[in-house]
């Protein structure tokens, strides 16, 4: 039983890192426009991201019980009422966003290092997303729990060679404290709006979360010293950096890349299908999704991620501030019918 427990919370936990960590952490461009750049500051947002993220995972647990909402769609229904259809055309542009980013990056990718056009790699991504999506939860857990710890480990041991103390400068730029805070405080609510489908899908206990939330942290330390660190020119350094590992390293790192870049677009993917067709097995539906994604992604890889991520940013800012509120509302309500309840008993 212990053992079956244990694999439980191994598989939540690699299924909820695959929900946060995006191809960001692997291409080192989401770590640049939301923490790097605003030098020494990029700690104090790295501490506000994780700060918030114990808050909110603590508050979502809390309230889940409370309202005994079994699933993401209940939760959003249970508190939104009568306007959850406008909290799920928000919440589909936002995964639509992600998503689009990451087939943009795939073709990006292949493109720039391999000269593939034509939109072959995010076709290809797109059609085996497809086959999971008519496969359902089962086989997107499955399929996390193998590439992700591929994944970490080549992103650890990438930024593990790519420091090199001597040369890690990280200045202080003016008038940037708030800025880090805001940028990192943004980078936290997009990824965990990302990923709150999934932790309901999940039993992860505290113990596990809070391990997620470092596992995330010292990743993002680790890719910040190494931009600190290193020249680089493209817009996935830490690829461009990889080959300082070795020639091996390099072709291990792409195939790195790939499986981030897949691993967010099938998390992305099954959460906008679970939000417009409550997760319904259909060609229809996993196609509307898809194409949805590939239209959006024409817009290119680094003006998605430059200006569209920050809009998805706000949108779940904006999302996470009404949720709070509502939730306050709501335990409040609750807490008056117990005590009138209480009352009528007496």
């Amino acid at each position: 039983m212990k053992i079956k427990s244990f694999f439980g919370a191994f598989v939540d936990y690699f299924l909820i890192l695959s929900a946060i960590i995006g191809v960001g952490f692997a291409s080192g461009k989401e770590i640049s426009v939301f923490f790097f750049d605003f030098g020494q500051a990029s700690i104090l947002g790295l501490i506000a991201f994780a700060l918030l993220y114990l808050y909110l995972f603590f508050v979502i647990d809390y309230v889940k019980h409370k309202i005994m909402a079994n699933s993401y769609n209940e939760f959003n229904t249970t508190l939104f009422g009568k306007f959850v259809k406008i909290s799920n055309v928000f919440m589909v542009v936002n995964f639509a966003i992600t998503s689009a980013g990451m087939l943009a990056g795939a073709d990006y990718l292949f493109e720039t290092f391999f000269n593939v056009k034509y939109h072959i790699p995010s076709l290809t991504l797109s059609l085996i997303i497809f086959f999971l999506l008519i496969g359902g939860m089962g086989k997107i857990k499955f399929v996390s729990n193998l590439i992700i710890p591929i994944m970490i480990f080549a992103i650890v041991v990438n930024s593990i060679k790519n420091i090199n103390p001597q040369n890690v400068n990280l200045p202080v730029v003016s008038q940037s404290g708030t800025m880090a805070l805001w940028y990192g405080l943004l980078f936290g609510i997009n990824n965990f709006v990302a990923a709150l489908p999934i932790i309901f899908e999940t039993k992860l206990k505290s113990k596990g979360k809070i391990f997620v939330i470092f596992s995330i942290c010292l990743i993002i330390l680790l890719n910040i010293l190494v931009l600190a660190s290193n020249n680089f020119s493209t817009d996935m350094p830490m690829f461009e950096l990889s080959a300082n590992v070795s020639s091996w390293f390099y072709y291990l790192y792409f195939a790195t890349l790939i499986l981030a870049l897949f691993s967010t677009l099938m998390i992305c993917c099954y959460n906008m299908h679970l939000i417009l067709f409550n997760g319904k097995k259909s060609k229809f539906c996993a196609s509307t999704i898809l194409l949805i994604n590939l239209i959006v992604s024409q817009l290119g890889y680094a003006f998605i991620v430059k200006y569209l991520y920050v809009l998805s940013g706000i949108i779940s800012a904006i999302y996470i501030l009404i949720l709070i509120i509502l939730v306050i509302v709501k335990l409040a309500k609750l807490k008056l019918r117990k005590e009138k309840t209480s009352l009528e008993i007496n």
